[in-house]
């Protein structure tokens, strides 16, 4: 049930937030950017609301060099830091690469934009790209492998993968190392030293967001959760991130759980259907990813208030009503699909130039937008019905952070096309 008393405070609890967030995890972005990224700071190290501070998983210390706004990326990054199998490899050739790619199904609008320019860099970059694939639906792993076999026997110089299932792509990636064709698993990371994962931290993302919206509802009460896709790695991200913030929180229970498939259509018509049958509502909402403008909606056509709402990949749309009501609690994150598309591009060309990768694995922190600095992100003109993802400039890696991942950063492209 919705506390009336609750709705009152949350715009002081979610200003005190934001205004600590700044001193704490700053993700991957530039420090001038003053992103706070740490938002639920306000709240006590180890209490609900806090964001718990698991570090990297980085036994060997290869992070150790890397710069503090680069290693806080890695806060609660499940898959092992490893030194990079291609770490002293290079290309024979100097120019005319060709690559392929296989990708995931465009439902969603982050993958569909990423795709989308990641051709366009790889051609602005004169690679040819010979193979441009993705499966129909996202859990067709068996397409999805016989694609990545398609792509292989085609002896590219590179291959970006998308893999829907981690697991599988494994032994791909193995029998790509073998050929001497690197590849660069995108979107998704793998947990092999034979690819070099370029991804969002994903668990951080959830955990951090799920602690702001947690604090901001006093740390009790009740969460729908509103899931994308069964089994697939993103959601299963988001579940490990909120699974470790509500670790802290023993008096906050989820009472409900609808799939919305990351399609904001099919989430509002599941928490319109929930809320028709749950009429005391909940307290707060956590959602695996896109969907936060339709939930908003959904409430609004059940005739109940919005609660805090869990923005991973926010919207321009959502991110217009937080800006329009500066009492409500927002806590999104902005996920660049452009420039993460053109530093996956980027990168493939390092590698092939020689520049050598140190480690296996590249995370970038999520940008965290809540009340604190909406404002610099949301255009006036915006429509909060807008539903085209939220980007915001200059947060996704620098060309400075992308070069500390190299062993020979000079060589291959000095910044993203």
């Amino acid at each position: 049930m919705l506390k009336p008393t609750r709705m009152a405070r949350m715009g002081t609890v979610a200003t005190a937030l934001a205004a600590i967030g700044a001193l704490s995890l700053s993700g991957c972005t530039p420090a001038a950017t003053d992103n706070p990224t740490d938002t639920a700071s306000a709240s006590a190290a180890g209490e609900c609301g806090s964001v718990p501070q698991l570090g990297a998983n980085d036994p060997n210390g290869l992070l150790d060099d890397f710069s503090a706004d680069v290693k806080a990326g890695y806060n609660a990054y499940g898959i092992e830091v490893q030194e990079s199998a291609w770490a002293d490899w290079k290309s024979d050739k100097t120019e005319g690469f060709t690559a392929a790619i296989v990708g995931q199904a465009p439902a969603a609008p982050y993958i569909a934009t990423y795709q989308a320019q990641l051709l366009e860099s790889l051609k602005a970059q004169d690679v040819e790209v010979v193979a441009n694939l993705a499966p129909n639906d996202p859990t067709d792993v068996p397409g999805q492998i016989q694609m990545f076999n398609q792509a292989l026997s085609l002896q590219p110089d590179i291959i970006f993968l998308n893999p829907a299932a981690p697991e599988a792509a494994i032994d791909l990636v193995a029998q790509a190392h073998d050929a001497g064709i690197p590849v660069i698993s995108t979107v998704v990371p793998l947990d092999s030293p034979y690819a070099i994962s370029l991804t969002n931290n994903s668990n951080l993302q959830a955990m951090e967001t799920a602690a702001g919206v947690l604090g901001a509802i006093g740390g009790s009460g009740t969460v729908l959760q509103v899931d994308g896709v069964p089994g697939i790695p993103p959601q299963l991200f988001f579940e490990d991130g909120i699974a470790k913030a509500l670790e802290l929180c023993p008096d906050v229970s989820i009472v409900g759980q609808v799939q919305g498939f990351f399609q904001p259509p099919a989430a509002q018509q599941a928490v319109v259907q929930y809320l028709a049958t749950n009429p005391a509502g909940v307290d707060a909402v956590f959602q695996a990813g896109s969907m936060g403008w339709a939930i908003r909606d959904a409430f609004e056509q059940a005739g109940m208030p919005v609660p805090p709402i869990q923005d991973i990949n926010a919207s321009q749309g959502m991110a217009a009503y937080a800006a329009a009501n500066p009492d409500y609690p927002y806590f999104g994150t902005a996920t660049p699909p452009i420039p993460a598309a053109k530093a996956a591009a980027q990168i493939g060309l390092k590698v092939l130039a020689g520049a050598g990768p140190k480690v296996n694995q590249i995370a970038w922190g999520p940008y965290v937008v809540d009340q604190e600095n909406i404002g610099d992100v949301v255009d006036p003109s915006w429509s909060e019905s807008d539903g085209t993802d939220l980007t915001v400039d200059g947060v996704y890696l620098t060309d400075d952070q992308i070069a500390e991942f190299f062993n020979n950063p000079e060589l291959g492209p000095q910044t993203a096309e």
